[in-house]
């Protein structure tokens, strides 16, 4: 990280869908001294320039259309290489429960809009007062996540108990200990703490990720189905997510709400071909032919390639449309 008190050098990430707000604070930040400045228009390019450049600091708006702000904080704290950069969300939004999941997830600090210049150079400078001096409690967290990244689960274990003594309602930390006990072996352990977090803050997305994969392990589908829904309640932009529930709808039989799903996780990520393949793939391994033959065309409208025209084949010559497949083998022949 640059000094912060060489506020030209520090560089700073503004991550707003809406060029005029992301003006606005490029203009504040430059009043208070702050001149290196990078923009993304939304979480995802966020992402991939957070990866490419380096960056001491990241201002993302909660509401943008494709990766909101807290959709974009828990893949920066899921990176080890990012994780510790300092976050602060901008939210039109004062209600106490999004407050308290942008907390689990982790940021520094949010600002309500609308605020002026004077009022974000202290929320930096309070962030970044914190990051120097943190909280016992994050101290041991941090050393947790350290011990748990490089397999020492025991000495991971004590430090996430060191900071539940300290925050014993903390969802984040329950989950973390459910993590660290799920990877010991210890699964009702890690189940229990599961229950414990979702218990302390229902709208802690991470947990019911953690639980959704844990079910999945376990073949308690049922159960993995629950934990998605609300998952994807919360945070519908999820394509990833959204293809797991559909997958476990489609194993169960229940073909409209994988539709749903599917169409919400195409929605969310529209130029991904091998997204639309795999749910062609999805359909077709249940027997679902013509839907499978939709979710092919799709992925080819997208981008050509000779193994998905010889799976539309194949979707077709199951339905016994044969000249049709033979249209299709004969596409993968020209590219091939």
């Amino acid at each position: 990280m640059a000094d912060p008190k060489d506020r030209k050098q520090f560089r700073i990430l503004v991550a707003d869908d809406l060029p005029n707000s992301r003006k606005t604070i490029r203009n504040m930040l430059s009043i208070v001294g702050y001149v290196s400045v990078v923009e993304a228009d939304d979480g995802d390019t966020a992402f991939d320039k957070l990866k490419l450049n380096a960056v001491d600091f990241v201002i993302a708006d909660l509401y943008m259309p494709r990766m909101h702000g807290l959709e974009l904080l828990r893949q920066v704290r899921d990176e080890p290489s990012l994780r510790d950069i300092p976050f602060l969300i901008i939210t039109a939004e004062s209600n106490d429960s999004y407050i308290a999941q942008a907390a689990e997830e982790d940021v520094d600090a949010y600002i309500i809009k609308p605020f002026t210049a004077d009022t974000l150079e202290k929320k930096i400078q309070l962030v970044l007062g914190k990051k120097q001096n943190p909280p016992d409690s994050e101290v041991h967290i941090k050393l947790g996540n350290a011990y748990k990244d490089n397999g020492m689960l025991e000495k991971a274990l004590e430090e996430y108990e060191k900071a539940l003594s300290i925050k014993p309602k903390s969802a984040r930390i329950n989950h973390a200990l459910g993590q660290c006990h799920e990877m010991m072996g210890k699964e009702s352990n890690a189940e229990e703490y599961y229950k414990k977090s979702v218990s302390l803050n229902p709208r802690y997305i991470k947990v019911h990720h953690s639980l959704s994969d844990y079910y999945i392990k376990k073949s308690d589908e049922v159960s993995a189905i629950r934990s998605l829904q609300l998952a994807t309640a919360i945070s519908p932009n999820n394509s990833e997510k959204q293809l797991t529930l559909g997958k476990l709808f489609i194993k169960n039989g229940n073909v409209d709400e994988a539709g749903k799903a599917f169409k919400s996780a195409v929605r969310n990520n529209p130029n991904n071909s091998d997204l639309s393949k795999e749910i062609g793939e999805t359909y077709l391994q249940h027997g679902h032919n013509d839907l499978a033959a939709d979710a092919f065309r799709s992925s080819l409208d997208i981008n050509e390639s000779v193994d998905v025209y010889n799976r539309l084949g194949i979707a077709l010559r199951r339905k016994k449309r044969f000249r049709e497949a033979i249209t299709e083998y004969k596409k993968a022949l020209s590219i091939d």
